[in-house]
């Protein structure tokens, strides 16, 4: 008699080889139908598979689950939108130009990341103070992709300017690229502060006469690549003696022997020039013509500059000499000197030879003299007006003094203008100095000197586009960090000027190429060139950060695509060696 049916559900595995080969081991639940007299498979499910050729089995994935119609409309998209184009060209200039590779070479890759990340943001933004990247970085790609934040960059500010090493290295990657007969142009601005946690920040000289304490910070640039090559800083109440020494110290440590220092008269004196001859520099520093000694030699050369044969090749409304002089200098003592009874500490007198190239310009003699009646007219005009003279600055006192005779009548102060010393002041305009040990001809001498002039206009981008006008932070080492990192983004903006400079001299000229020398392709280049005359870099930048770069991703699709651009704007960055991501 067979066994009555228990009505329970039973499970059960058993093998399935499939047409591949594989066999599917599947979890079965089967209950007893008595009306029908055989097991019904409730459910099935599939739990394993042994791979053909294989005896181990792997487990396989979950069963996609069957969407309804109402899921099938609500796809989940990841998609990102971000502004690609101008840090395209960012990212390009800190490649090519090799500021990036010199960044990685000195300090690990997170740290280099950081630093490139907060360079590229204040180069992209003109300057803007820095708690602006923790929302510009959402939509503009950076190379430390974690996000930064006040914290970080804080942290990071500490580091560097503990990590001497670091700054260090990377200045000698600069000078390594200088040439053989290289000049390097000096200069200094101050940096306003209210902290009183800085020890470098003094009361000093301060540019901005806005009476603050400052701190000095000193770029050296060169002058043939136009590019800044390193920079230190030091406190504000300190001498220019002072900081050209530094300056010539922080050469000779990078190694730099041969080349020449290019300086204006701010740094003329004595002192500054006996202390570049001690170290064995050359250089070229433009002179006041006030100085007795040199308006003795501007005498006695006025005649030779009326003379036709030298006028300058390059400038024919500059004529110019140079006179070979041999000039004493002072210098203090090392040591003492037994043979002579000269003690340590005490001044000693040495004679150089040196070179004074003299230029006179007939339309700066004009441009000067009508500044010089413009100031002194200005000056007559506070005092009758009854300001008293300690509040007018030292130069503008000792000009009243010099240029002036002041009579009191009741309350009514007069002013009698010393024709004599104005006379004497406007027989030496159009006239001016360079005094240098090693250019003993005058017109490359003075050529160098205009490129210097040029390297003006980047020590005024140094403040205006890197955020410099103030230090920002609370603590010495934190501002030399905050320095070194603005002195990057500077390194940027110049690598691109220089570029776009050589863009522009380029531009809408023929070059024996049919393929290029055609009217339409000429006319574009022109075009261009247009607009680079008249766009300033930083706006060229943002013209290009429009241009977006757009990626949506499903699970079985991936797109991505980036804004168009201009047949321009598509000739601007192949000049430029650019490629859209």
């Amino acid at each position: 008699m067979p066994a009555k049916p228990s009505g329970l559900i039973k499970t059960s595995v058993i093998k399935k080889t499939q047409k591949n080969g594989d066999i599917y081991i599947i979890e079965r639940q089967i209950k007893y139908d008595p009306e029908a007299q055989y097991n019904k498979v409730i459910a099935s499910k599939l739990i394993s598979k042994i791979p053909k050729g294989s005896e181990t089995p792997v487990p396989t994935r979950p069963k996609r689950k069957k969407s309804t119609s109402s899921e099938e409309k609500s796809v989940i998209i990841e998609a990102s939108r971000q502004r690609t184009g101008m840090m395209d060209i960012i990212s390009h200039i800190g490649e090519v130009s090799g500021i990036d590779d010199a960044i990685y070479a000195a300090t690990d890759r997170g740290t280099a990341q950081k630093i490139i990340s907060l360079a590229r943001y204040l180069l992209a933004t003109n300057g803007q103070s820095l708690p602006g990247i923790q929302t510009w970085q959402y939509n503009h790609p950076l190379p430390y992709e974690d996000g930064i934040t006040e914290e970080i960059y804080h942290n990071l500010f500490c580091r560097i300017g503990l990590d001497e090493s670091l700054q260090q290295s990377f200045f000698k990657s600069r000078c390594d690229a200088l040439s053989e007969n290289d000049a390097i142009a000096y200069d200094s601005s101050t940096i306003s502060t209210y902290s009183d946690n800085i020890s470098d920040a003094r009361y000093g000289f301060n540019k901005a006469h806005d009476g603050l304490k400052t701190v000095k910070l000193l770029t050296l640039y060169s002058i043939e690549s136009r590019q800044p090559i390193a920079f230190t800083k030091q406190p504000g109440n300190l001498s220019d003696v002072t900081s050209v020494v530094n300056a010539i110290n922080q050469l000779n440590a990078l190694g730099v022997r041969t080349t020449e220092i290019v300086t204006d008269n701010g740094y003329y004196s004595e002192d500054n020039l006996s202390a570049l001859l001690q170290a064995g520099f050359d250089f070229i520093t433009l002179a006041k013509t006030s100085i007795k000694w040199i308006r003795n030699h501007i005498d006695e050369q006025i005649e030779a500059l009326s003379d036709f044969r030298n006028t300058c090749p390059f400038d024919t409304s500059t004529k110019g000499v140079s006179v070979m002089v041999k000039h004493d200098f002072t210098k203090i003592r090392k040591y003492a000197s037994h043979s002579s009874g000269a003690s340590k500490g005490s001044e000693e007198i040495f004679s150089r030879r040196i070179y004074l190239n003299i230029y006179f310009n007939q339309a700066k003699q004009a441009a000067d003299k009508i500044a010089f009646d413009a100031d002194l007219y200005e000056l007559k005009n506070l005092v009758e007006s009854g300001i008293e003279l300690t509040d007018l600055s030292e130069q503008a006192q000792n000009k009243v003094k010099k240029y002036f005779t002041i009579k009191k009548r009741g309350n009514k102060l007069t002013t009698i203008p010393n024709n004599e010393a104005i006379a004497d002041a406007n027989k030496y305009h159009g006239y001016f100095v360079l005094v240098s040990n090693k250019e003993k001809e005058p017109f490359e001498c003075l050529r160098k000197y205009r490129k210097r002039e040029t390297i003006e206009e980047f020590f005024k981008a140094e403040k205006q586009h890197t955020d410099g006008t103030r230090t920002r932070v609370w603590s010495s080492d934190t501002l030399r960090g905050r320095m070194f990192v603005q002195f990057i983004c500077l390194c940027y903006y110049e690598y691109l000027s220089e570029e776009i400079r050589k863009l522009k001299q380029s531009l809408g000229k023929e070059n024996g190429d049919s393929k290029h020398d055609t009217k339409d392709n000429i006319g574009k280049e022109l075009e261009l060139k247009s607009w680079l005359n008249n766009t300033p870099i930083y706006l060229q930048l943002q013209w290009f950060d429009t241009v977006e770069n757009v990626n949506v991703s499903i699970k079985l699709k991936n797109k991505r695509w980036t804004s168009e651009v201009t047949a321009r704007d598509s000739l601007y960055l192949e000049k430029l060696g650019v490629k859209l991501t």
